[in-house]
């Protein structure tokens, strides 16, 4: 039972640190560093300016939008390329999950970004 314990809780830091990963990556990288390293932005992959998706995502993208399981994290650069923040994106539904940092969400939960399909959380407010 104590092995099981181990192996639960390795699991969790590994997801977690999975999750956070891409931002600690982008800090005090640019949008042009991120891109020149295979990220997709912007027009490039038709997201909105200052958004770029991971290389991995880049490879599934737009079909990860179609399969009721994309889950992604985007991250978020100002109009000089400078890193803002990271947020999460999804359309299998926001399911009530918590968005404590985000003053678009209202109500503390993932906030209907594309209404009635996709949802969006930043990590931090912009």
């Amino acid at each position: 039972m104590k092995i099981r314990s181990v192996a639960v809780s390795l699991a969790a830091v590994a997801l977690m640190l999975g999750t956070m990963a891409p931002a600690a990556l982008a800090r005090g990288a640019t949008q042009a560093q991120m891109e020149a390293a295979g990220w997709g932005c912007a027009d490039a992959v038709g997201l909105p300016a200052g958004h770029c998706i991971s290389p991995g995502t880049v490879s599934r993208w737009p079909d990860l939008l179609f399969t009721g399981h994309g889950t992604f994290q985007l991250l978020v650069f100002d109009a000089n390329g400078d890193f803002v923040t990271a947020e999460v994106a999804t359309v299998k539904s926001a399911d009530d999950r918590p968005c404590p940092h985000d003053a678009e969400s209202l109500d503390g939960t993932y906030w209907d970004f594309v209404s009635g399909f996709l949802w969006v959380c930043h990590h931090r407010s912009e």
